[in-house]
C-alpha cells in the first residue's frame, strides 16, 4: 500500500486558509480515479519558513523537510503572466537542478480566491443563503474576474451581510470553501486543471501506476 505526502509552498499566510485543504481533497479524488493502488493521501503540510519563495529559502526549509514528502507543490498566483511566468519558470529550473522531488506548480488565475469563487452552489450553501443575487462567473469564466479578492469581500457583505475585516470571518469563510466546493466544479477552471495534469504526471514519475 502506497501514501502520497506534499509539502506546500505559498505565497501570502491567507492561503493557507484554502490551497491546503482543498488540494488534498482534490488529490483524493485524482487517486481515486488513476490511482486507486494508493490509498492514502497525507495531510498537505503548508512551509511558512519558506514564504518568502527566494529560492535559498525554499531551499533551506524544504531540505529541514527532506525525507517526509514525495512532492512539493509551488503556488504562485498567475497574473500578470509577464510577471509569474519567469519565476515560475525559474523555480521549476532550480527544482530540476537541484531538488530530487517534483515540483508541482500550483497557479491560479489572477489569485487563489478565483477559485473560491468556482462553485456557486458551495458558496450558496457556506453563505448559507438560499440564492446568490449576483453569482460569480461559472466555470472557466471565473478567471477573468479582475480582482478575485475584492470579489470575495464583496460577496460576504452583499450576500451574506458579513464584515471581512472582523477577525476570523475570512478564514472561517476560506477553511468552509475548501471542505465544501465540487472538485468536479474547480476541474472547469483552467489553471486547476493543468494542476491536476500535471499532478498525475509527477505521480506517474514517481512510480504509481493505475491498478
Amino acid at each position: 500500500m502506497r501514501s502520497v505526502s506534499c509539502v506546500l509552498i505559498r505565497e501570502g499566510p491567507s492561503d493557507d486558509w484554502f490551497l491546503p485543504i482543498i488540494l488534498r481533497r482534490a488529490l483524493e479524488v485524482l487517486v481515486i480515479e488513476r490511482f486507486p493502488a494508493c490509498r492514502e493521501v497525507q495531510e498537505i503540510r503548508s512551509l511558512p519558513a519558506a514564504g518568502n519563495q527566494h529560492p535559498d529559502t525554499v531551499h533551506q526549509a524544504l531540505v529541514c523537510e527532506r525525507g517526509t514528502f514525495d512532492i512539493v507543490l509551488y503556488h504562485h498566483d498567475g497574473a500578470p503572466a509577464a510577471k509569474s511566468d519567469p519565476i515560475i519558470d525559474r523555480m521549476r529550473e532550480w527544482a530540476a537542478d537541484g531538488l530530487g522531488e517534483p515540483m508541482v506548480a500550483v497557479v491560479p488565475m489572477r489569485e487563489t480566491e478565483a477559485w473560491l469563487l468556482a462553485d456557486a452552489e458551495a458558496l450558496t450553501r457556506v453563505l448559507s443563503v438560499r440564492k446568490l443575487r449576483r453569482p460569480p462567473a461559472p466555470g472557466a469564466a471565473v478567471e477573468t474576474c479582475l480582482d478575485p479578492k475584492a470579489a470575495v469581500n464583496e460577496l460576504l457583505k452583499c450576500e451574506a451581510g458579513l464584515n471581512p475585516a472582523k477577525p476570523g470571518v475570512l478564514r472561517n469563510f476560506y477553511v468552509a470553501v475548501a471542505e465544501t466546493a465540487d472538485i468536479a466544479q474547480l476541474r472547469k477552471v483552467p489553471a486547476f486543471q493543468r494542476w491536476w495534469n500535471d499532478m498525475i504526471d509527477a505521480l506517474e514519475g514517481l512510480g504509481y501506476h493505475y491498478g
